[in-house]
This record gives C-alpha cells, structure tokens and sequence, in this order.
C-alpha cells in the first residue's frame, strides 16, 4: 500500500510547518506518507502528475487552496470518466463514495482524496483510510543482520511484510504489514518471545513513553546542551507529557551548566563541556533538582563548527541515569547539525530503554 501526498498552490508549498501537519494527520488516517509533490498554481504539468500518481499509488491525498480546487477537481473527476456536479455549495465528481465541506474522496481500485484547505489553520475531514494492517517494533541493541535472521523465517511463516530503518545508533526500527492471508497478530506475539527485553511494539516511542512511565508513576527529566531542547520538544508535543516530564534545562554556556546543574569548574576546564564527567556531573544535577526517577544528558558538538582536534563535529556524549543505574556514552554521528541532534535525542531514549527496562518492556 502506497500513499502520497500532492499540494496544489505556491502558499501550500511554502509553508512546511502547515506540510508537517498535514502528514501527521494523514498518518493517523492511512499510514506513512511515501512520497511529496509540491506542484505550482498555474503548473502546465498538473493533470499529468496527477494522472502518473493514480497509476503508481494507492491513496493519494491531494490539498489545495481556493484557487487550485476548481481545476484539481475537473482532473479528478476526467481520470475518473465523470463529470462533476454541486454539493454543499462546493463542485465534486458525481461518483464521490464521500464528501463534507472541502473535501471528497473517490475510488476504485485506488483512492483519491481532495481537500481544500481556505486557511492555513484546520484541515477539512481526511477520508482516506488504511485497511492494512501493520504494526511497528522498535528494536534495541541487535544489528540489523541478527534481526533480519530472527524475523525473516517468522514473516515467512506468517505471511507479513518487513521493511527495516536505523533511527539512530543501536535502534532499528520495523514496519510489519499484513498480507492478505496474514497473521500480523501471531507475528508480533512470536517477535516479542524472540526478543523479551529487546523489543518494544509502538508506533510512536514518545506516546509509548508516556503511558509507561505513567502506569508506573515515574517521572523523568533531561538535561541539554547541543539538543538545544529538543528532546523535551519531542517528548512534550503529546497528550499526557505533563503527567511524567519534570522539566528540561538546556545548558549550552559552561557557566550556566555549572549554576544550574552543580557542574564543577574543574571538570568543565581539565574536561571540557563534550566529556563523559561534565555528562555523569550533569545528570547528577538533573535529577536532584528535579527529584526526578530518571535523567537523560546530552553534550555534543553538532557542528558545523566548534570541532577540535581530538572532538570532531558528531562527537556527542549522552547518558542515562536513574536512582541506581548510571550509563554514559561517546558516540560520533553523521549528518548536518539537525540531523546530528536528532540522532542524538533519539539515542538517550535509547539509553533510557537500556537503564528502566522493568518499567519500559
């Protein structure tokens, strides 16, 4: 099942926030996005790509603005051989299987939803829906060969269809689709005896987190320096956060580090900022001015400049700690600044995975 999503309108493509969440709502609906079309207001091309889109894809999700929809509309309804008619003061192919104010969907062996989006506030009703089933398993500290080895024989046996991802250094994450005659269920049963404390079945870790650590009345807080905040921008974007989040500090100047988090000078000048002692000092005070059941720090240098010698750009020290367990980290990530510092936050939640396994797994 492939889905896509094609925007129609210069003030659609130049608003990547308002593109963002479009893709979260449309994952709630109907899965991944695959593939991203930007397409102009007047582009000549645009029958084509949509024509070419309804033969490669099975959901398409079109958005565009007021000036856009008229002609969007008109191609839809021709791929379809049909012709459009006026609902709700809005025109729409006569053979819609449904429609509101602002969006239709039609269908037949693949699905087309058009949305017009007036202002770039609130999204019209999203129709599209997806009847696979999939389930994703996030998998910690196993390489992709050993995994690949424990699922590929289980997949067979099953009938389900795996397709792997690295999100960050020791984590690779699953996406388990259902064939036809599949048994998604029995599959994740079998992965999750496979791998007991190595394998966590969630779609999104962060929604996961919550509700663990919840159920647990565990409470967490971070400690940042070249994640700017980020890990606390993750984690505090869903429902629930408050419940279980402490607080961030973000301490980017030594100074600041060491008033608010008790990092000693000494350690900052014979260590410098990006080391394992600032790191474990950093956790430390985290989780005693939070009072806090676990901490995570991170320390690093994203780039592209503040490199040295000895500490080049990817250099990042990450660590977890709680009341009785301690694991500090050097680790060296690829990429630009901002894919450094997402590797980064996603690998403390790692290591959070690795110190609260009673309450996580």
């Amino acid at each position: 099942m492939k889905n896509i999503l094609i925007t129609v309108g210069k003030n659609l493509k130049e608003n990547q926030e308002f593109i963002e969440y479009i893709k979260r709502e449309s994952y709630a609906k109907f899965g991944i996005i695959d593939s991203l079309i930007f397409l102009e207001d007047n582009d000549k091309d645009l029958f084509i790509e949509i024509s070419e889109a309804y033969q490669k894809y099975n959901n398409i999700l079109i958005a565009t603005n007021s000036s856009t929809y008229p002609i969007v509309s008109k191609i839809v309804a021709t791929i379809f051989d049909d012709t459009l008619i006026a609902e709700n003061n809005i025109l729409i192919p006569s053979k819609s299987q449904k429609f509101e104010k602002n969006s239709f969907l039609i269908e037949d062996e693949r699905k087309i939803n058009v949305i017009k989006v007036e202002e770039l506030k609130k999204l019209p009703p999203i129709f599209l829906e997806n009847r696979v089933e999939y389930a994703v398993l996030n998998i910690f500290n196993i390489d992709l060969n050993e995994i690949e080895k424990k699922l590929s024989n289980l997949a067979n046996t099953y009938e389900i269809n795996l397709t792997y991802t690295e999100v960050t250094n020791k984590w690779i994450r699953v996406y388990a689709k259902n064939s036809k005659f599949g048994d998604l269920a029995m599959f994740v049963q079998n992965a999750k005896l496979l791998m007991p404390n190595n394998l966590v079945v969630a779609e999104n870790i962060f929604e996961y987190l919550i509700e663990r650590l919840s159920a647990t009345k565990k409470h967490i807080t971070f400690a940042e320096s070249c994640t700017g905040g980020l890990l606390a921008s993750m984690l505090t974007k869903f429902p629930g956060s408050s419940n279980v989040f402490k607080g961030s500090l973000v301490t980017y100047a030594n100074e600041i580090k060491s008033a608010w988090l008790g990092v000693k000078i000494n350690t900052l000048k014979e260590h410098g900022a990006v080391s394992e002692e600032t790191v474990r000092e950093m956790l430390k005070g985290a989780l005693k001015v939070s009072e806090s059941d676990f901490a995570l720090a991170i320390s690093g240098i994203a780039g592209p400049g503040g490199a040295t010698p000895t500490k080049p750009v990817g250099t990042v020290v990450i660590g977890a700690k709680s009341k009785d367990k301690e694991i500090v980290e050097t680790l060296h990530f690829s990429g630009d600044r901002n894919y450094i510092q997402f590797q980064a936050s996603m690998y403390a939640i790692k290591l959070l995975f690795d110190i609260a396994q009673e309450e996580l797994f």
